[in-house]
């Protein structure tokens, strides 16, 4: 790993990376970032929030949806004294979780379940349908015709083939405290604490168990990119493992950042990784 780039002037615990925007935040500001030049990312702009941040996504590459518990919350862009290079448009929704899949937002929320969202090129709001998943959603990915979500017992797989009539159509409740699920090909990664199982879907009636590793450190955050997966593991680094043989894991090697890896993103040859109150740094994968 060749590191590029060290950005200290925000703080990093959650990382996420759209067609070369950093998005990188704390419970209350978000800051956005292009990396145009990898090896010097300029701040295009910042934005605080009155209520905790629970999650973020991107449309369009300046439009920003953003979830919080309180309907009222504002999204405030903080005055740059015309420094940032970039307008974004925020739009609030309410809810723990996003994931996107082309114009299509799903928004779980504990207390009120899925909610399908048709955001079209970005900009709009229009409410397709909601799924009352009850047991509370932890992490989800969109891949359609399915939903792939942790709840609070396990992997729930929802058929949304028909956005306007969403059916949870599997469970597999063999998972304790899971917080994290990435997929590659027909299989779901998920980790729970220092526990990363790997579920085949190839049958989605019957999720299945197929290799099972213990960690170190807490899972912190997952990417996966050419069938290499990325854990972020605080003080235990950035491990990568080989999954294309998803039942027969083998590590490839692992690194140590600054500071404590808090979570993880890919995009092209480049790693980006939180350091929490370091701020995040940049890598090329070679």
């Amino acid at each position: 790993m060749f590191p590029l780039a060290q950005v200290k002037n925000s703080q990093a615990y959650t990382i996420a990376v759209d067609a070369g925007n950093v998005l990188v935040r704390n419970q209350y500001q978000m800051w956005i970032y292009s990396t145009f030049n990898a090896w010097q990312p300029r701040l295009e702009a910042s934005f605080s929030s009155l209520h905790p941040i629970e999650d973020v996504n991107m449309q369009g590459g300046n439009y920003l949806y953003i979830s919080s518990h309180e309907p009222t919350n504002m999204i405030t862009a903080i005055d740059s004294l015309s420094l940032y290079g970039k307008m974004f448009f925020t739009n609030t929704v309410i809810g723990d979780k996003m994931t996107r899949e082309g114009s299509t937002l799903y928004v779980a929320d504990r207390y009120r379940g899925i909610d399908i969202i048709d955001v079209g090129r970005g900009g709009s709001s229009d409410l397709i349908a909601s799924f009352a998943e009850k047991w509370g959603i932890r992490d989800f990915i969109a891949q359609y015709p399915y939903i792939y979500a942790l709840n609070d017992f396990g992997v729930v797989t929802v058929d949304v083939s028909q956005q306007n009539f969403p059916i949870s159509i599997a469970t597999n409740y063999q998972i304790a405290n899971a917080t994290r699920l990435v997929k590659d090909r027909e299989y779901l990664f998920v980790a729970a604490g220092k526990e990363l199982q790997v579920i085949s879907v190839r049958d989605v009636n019957s999720p299945t168990l197929v290799a099972q590793v213990r960690l170190a450190n807490d899972v912190q955050g997952m990417a996966i990119k050419d069938q290499r997966l990325f854990l972020a593991l605080g003080q235990g680094g950035i491990k990568i493992f080989d999954i294309s043989v998803a039942n027969r894991l083998q590590e490839i090697n692992t690194f140590y950042p600054p500071f404590a890896a808090f979570d993880v993103a890919l995009e092209n040859d480049f790693i980006y990784v939180a350091m929490g109150r370091e701020g995040w740094i940049i890598y090329e994968y070679r």
